[in-house]
């Protein structure tokens, strides 16, 4: 194709021959990927598996048949041959093949959800199945992008929920990132609204003329620490230091989280914590909870609106 190019135009096409190389490659390599991930008979643990129920009565799950599964990974879609066993005392079967490979309910590579994921996160999922197809070649809709994105912001967000329960009843235990002490650490919260679909803000009170909310608040927050000052005097965030909290929830439930948040970050080592926000009464009772005793400031540009505003 290259040198056909070459013979009609006088050069080499280089965007369609890089494309069409990449694209030759990937079929080379989910070619090689699928015989690597069968080259071990399916997963194959033998006739039976033992087998211990919630009650420890000890079962047997045993061989039934090998199942296919079509998976699309980063290099295209590939066929994995898989091992299937059943209990027919427990009335449950599985594949152990799918746990060692991280691909149990679920039709997509570990690197393929990792990509769709990230696509997710930073644009319209309408949008996102374009991206992936011009910058990886792979093709996945929509509704595949909107579906892996829930569920690994549902991983992630159980995964905090189960540290900031630890950290908030095991304050003695922890090993913050910072294992230096810290000379001043920020807090910093607020709140903006989000437009949601109509289902989320059923009977919910707003702002608008009938008294019904048109959007959500999401809030969130930022940790981060400060130990030099610039030529002038005036405090500069420590490079790579900050990290961010998020979620449309009660402020009761934020507080855990940003309060988790700062102690994960060395908040038991700060000299000095500093808690910024505006004016909201939610973000003043949850430093007052959460932060007692810490330096609270009000944000400059809301002092500025409210002197203008009256």
């Amino acid at each position: 194709m290259a040198y056909r190019d070459k013979a009609t135009q006088g050069h080499f096409d280089l965007e369609s021959t890089e494309s069409y190389i990449r694209d030759s490659m990937h079929q080379i390599g989910s070619i090689m990927l699928e015989k690597l991930l069968n080259s071990d008979n399916g997963g194959f643990q033998g006739e039976t598996i033992p087998c211990k129920n919630k009650k420890g009565q000890d079962h047997t799950f045993k061989f039934k048949e090998f199942r296919n599964k079509d998976l699309l990974t980063v290099l295209g879609p590939v066929t994995v041959e898989r091992a299937y066993y059943y209990d027919k005392k427990c009335r449950e079967g599985f594949c152990p093949k799918d746990t060692q490979l991280d691909i149990k309910g679920t039709s997509f590579s570990p690197g393929m959800r990792r990509i769709m994921g990230r696509v997710g996160a930073y644009r319209p999922f309408g949008l996102g199945h374009e991206d992936i197809k011009e910058m990886a070649g792979i093709e996945a809709s929509d509704k595949e992008i909107e579906r892996v994105s829930y569920q690994i912001g549902s991983d992630v967000e159980e995964y905090f929920k189960d540290e900031s329960e630890q950290l908030s009843t095991k304050t003695n235990n922890i090993i913050p990132l910072e294992n230096m002490d810290i000379e001043k650490m920020y807090v910093l919260m607020d709140g903006t609204g989000v437009p949601v679909v109509k289902k989320e803000i059923k009977n919910r009170k707003g702002k608008g003329e009938n008294g019904q909310a048109k959007t959500r608040e999401a809030k969130l927050g930022c940790v981060f620490t400060q130990t030099t000052l610039d030529e002038k005097g005036f405090p500069i965030r420590d490079e790579g230091s900050t990290s961010y909290v998020g979620f449309i929830e009660t402020a009761e439930d934020f507080g855990d989280r940003i309060y988790a948040e700062a102690l994960s970050r060395g908040l038991e080592k700060a000299k000095k914590v500093c808690v910024i926000g505006d004016g909201a009464q939610w973000i003043w009772n949850i430093a007052d909870f959460h932060f007692p005793g810490k330096l609270f400031t009000w944000h400059f540009i809301h002092q500025r609106m409210m002197k203008f505003t009256g």
